[in-house]
């Protein structure tokens, strides 16, 4: 970053020991000496430049991973058949006191066994009938979607990261953070707004792919902490602003299945219920964007906009070519960081490591809530709490693989960074084998819950451990290795 911002021209190696700036000789990420000596915590301080920039970064992450799985742990209910009308004849008669002789037990459901009853709800012609009745398999509400028409919709809602995680990292390096983030956060609340409304399998595609445009968020936050932070802590802040971050998708699973029981006790149908709770976490997105907008920094001199024009009113200075220099246009930016960054073979080695941790990640958070609902016979809200147990270890376990890649890097240099993503990497091949062999008849649902806190503790910090070497890979192209080496996380 210091040989990026130097070959743009907006910084000095001398503007590096500004006070204010956060360097290892003087100030820790979360702890710092006074003049006094003691050791005050500075992880609540919201201040500009650094402290605000820090808490909108991982807090803009974490909103966006909340809006982006609301959808999986709501599955249960959304998969469900649309709801007929409840006056029609086959509600009125064929489902309650006429038809065969199977579904005359709702005359009397009074002793009525609760199997028989079930299957009444499970009929699937008299599931229709129920709007407000709840369960596995239970009523209506949902748009109507088969096991292949999740999977697709699963597929989807992953697809425009990848694009977007390539564009995003570079046009951030020249436009700004601040500027950049905020626009990611306020334009793509939209489709969030509009998942609440869709009707049919394909709007739910449709607004599934442009939800997952979100997912470009991770980018600009490890490029901001990155700008921000000195390169002792750099790990840590790092690891920190994803893992809380990332954090996002194990509170969607246990926050949704709670707002949509919530909504349910409130006296709402299956099909107002989960509408309305994917309702809010746009709403977070579109107002942290104007925040991030009015009150956030680029880095710690301030807006990119601004230092470009303090440059400009400098005395010419002698051009070297450099197409990173202020003032490019944003495409010949993004494509000199994008290529810097691809002809580097190290930047493709984290490729393929980030693609065994957190697409591996996105994919059980895609599917957790519901595979514990249908392999432990789970309620969707409590499927959603226990699948939640593997993102909520990204609320320390990526700051745990940054801090240890920094202590390594304190005694061993990079090496030592390299042998901790080498080590957490093995450990969590390991543990991922373990959980898969773990069935309800096979270890039951409390060896499956160990399996899979152990196998999310190394599987975060290896993805700690990651972005902990992304910054020393190319200096000059932060935002184009952080890109590609993200992207393959799909």
């Amino acid at each position: 970053v210091r040989s990026d911002l130097s070959t743009m021209g907006l910084w000095t190696d001398a503007d590096w020991d500004k006070p204010g700036y956060v360097n290892g000789k003087r100030d820790h990420l979360f702890v710092k000496k006074t003049s006094a000596g003691a050791v005050k915590c500075t992880l609540f301080n919201f201040k500009r430049p650094h402290g605000r920039a820090f808490h909108v970064a991982w807090f803009a992450f974490f909103a966006c991973f909340i809006m982006w799985f609301a959808i999986p742990p709501l599955m249960v209910t959304i998969k469900k058949p649309r709801c007929g009308d409840t006056s029609s004849d086959l509600c009125m008669k064929d489902c309650v006191a006429g038809g065969s002789e199977f579904l005359r037990i709702y005359e009397a459901t009074a002793g009525v066994a609760e199997d028989d009853l079930a299957k009444l709800y499970k009929d699937k012609q008299c599931a229709k009938c129920f709007p407000h009745k709840g369960g596995k398999g239970m009523g209506c509400g949902g748009i109507g979607l088969d096991k292949n028409q999740i999977l697709v919709s699963n597929v989807v809602s992953v697809s425009g990261t990848i694009i977007i995680r390539v564009l995003i990292g570079p046009f951030a390096d020249w436009a700004g953070v601040r500027i950049t983030y905020s626009a990611l956060l306020v334009i793509f609340s939209i489709p969030g707004f509009l998942a609440s409304t869709v009707t049919t399998y394909e709007g739910l595609v449709v607004v599934r792919f442009f939800i997952s445009l979100v997912g470009g968020s991770f980018v600009i936050t490890q490029l901001w902490t990155t700008i921000m932070f000195h390169s002792n802590v750099v790990g840590l802040a790092n690891a920190t602003s994803a893992g809380w971050g990332n954090l996002g998708g194990g509170a969607a699973l246990a926050i949704m299945g709670q707002v949509f029981t919530a909504m349910k006790k409130s006296g709402l149908s299956n099909d107002q219920a989960w509408r309305r709770s994917l309702a809010w976490p746009p709403a977070v997105l579109f107002a942290t964007g104007l925040f991030a907008y009015f009150m956030t920094d680029d880095c710690p001199y301030g807006n990119y906009s601004e230092m470009k024009k303090r440059k400009a009113e400098e005395p010419a200075a002698v051009d070297d070519g450099s197409d990173l220099q202020g003032g490019a246009e944003p495409v010949s930016v993004a494509g000199r960081s994008l290529r810097v960054a691809s002809v580097n073979w190290r930047t493709w080695v984290l490729f393929l490591v980030y693609a065994f941790s957190f697409g591996v990640e996105l994919v059980v958070n895609g599917n957790i809530a519901l595979y514990f609902s249908q392999a432990f016979d789970l309620s969707q809200g409590d499927g959603g709490l226990a699948g939640s147990l593997f993102g909520l270890f990204n609320l320390f376990a990526r700051s745990l693989g940054g801090w240890m890649s920094d202590k390594f890097n304190e005694r061993w240099g990079v090496r030592g960074r390299l042998w901790a993503l080498f080590i957490c990497t093995l450990l969590m091949g390991c543990f991922m084998l373990v959980f898969t062999n773990v069935t309800k008849d096979n270890g039951g649902f409390g060896g499956a819950l160990g399996a899979l806190g152990t196998w999310a503790l190394f599987l975060a910090m290896t993805e700690g451990a990651v972005f902990a070497v992304v910054p020393y890979v190319e200096p000059t192209a932060v935002g184009g290795v952080a890109g590609v080496v993200r992207v393959r996380g799909h």
